[in-house]
């Protein structure tokens, strides 16, 4: 009989550091303005072999990971490192080296693309929030694939105080719990576990270009 996972957390050992801060205060035209975020779709659940071998070649990667307790035929338990998200990998590279991973990918894994075909770049914003989220250490984040239609219909907020202060999502039902969920656009998302509604900052929704959003209002408690 096989090991029998028991009980799961995020693992914060891979937490980056201050990502949003270091997005914030890169001087322009320095070369880590050029670096831009990508997603790797990876056959057969292959990730962590990936990222060795990406890394072995220079290229910065992020792999979600969360410890899982186990429990063997036995019965002992011991904790295991696992990727969160299974087949996915972000890189972060100059467009310029996009086709060096690929030929080193060839036959492993694919970029997630673009409507034009090319490898979809995610925006720093989307990757800083989710690197800040899913690297928080915090028991509860529930993994899920990106839908935005369905993620994107709760109120628009951001996370004033806690743990996962500085992230932006939407208010969700899920399974009849309302949730904070953070999503990369076409790839992923992660719903947090419940953080206090006078934790959270109402946001305008995303307006049509010309027309200025509304002020974010502070939440009163009600949601």
């Amino acid at each position: 009989m096989g090991d029998i996972c028991i009980s799961a957390r995020n693992n914060a050992k891979h937490k980056p550091t201050a990502p949003m801060e270091t997005q914030a205060t890169t001087p322009p035209g320095t070369p880590q303005e050029q670096q831009g975020w990508y997603a790797l779709k990876i056959f057969h659940n292959r990730a962590v072999a990936a990222e060795k071998d990406l890394q072995a070649i220079g290229v910065e990667c992020y792999l979600p990971r969360v410890e899982v307790i186990v429990q063997s035929s036995t019965g002992r338990r011991s904790v295991r490192t696992r990727p969160a998200i299974a087949g996915l990998l972000f890189v972060c590279c100059p467009p310029a080296r996009l086709k060096a991973i690929k030929e080193a990918m060839s036959g492993k894994a694919m970029f997630y693309p673009s409507p034009d075909g090319a490898p979809a770049r995610i925006p720093p914003s989307e990757m800083a929030i989710f690197r800040l989220v899913t690297s928080s250490g915090e028991s509860g984040l529930e993994y899920l694939s990106d839908n935005q239609g369905r993620y994107t219909v709760g109120q628009r907020v951001r996370v004033l105080q806690g743990p996962f202060k500085g992230a932006e999502g939407h208010i969700c039902r899920i399974r009849g719990n309302r949730r904070l969920v953070v999503s990369i656009n076409g790839i992923c998302a992660v719903a947090t576990s419940y953080v206090p509604a006078c934790f959270l900052q109402k946001l305008p929704e995303a307006t049509k270009r010309g027309n200025p959003p509304d002020k974010p209002e502070t939440n009163n408690g009600n949601l």
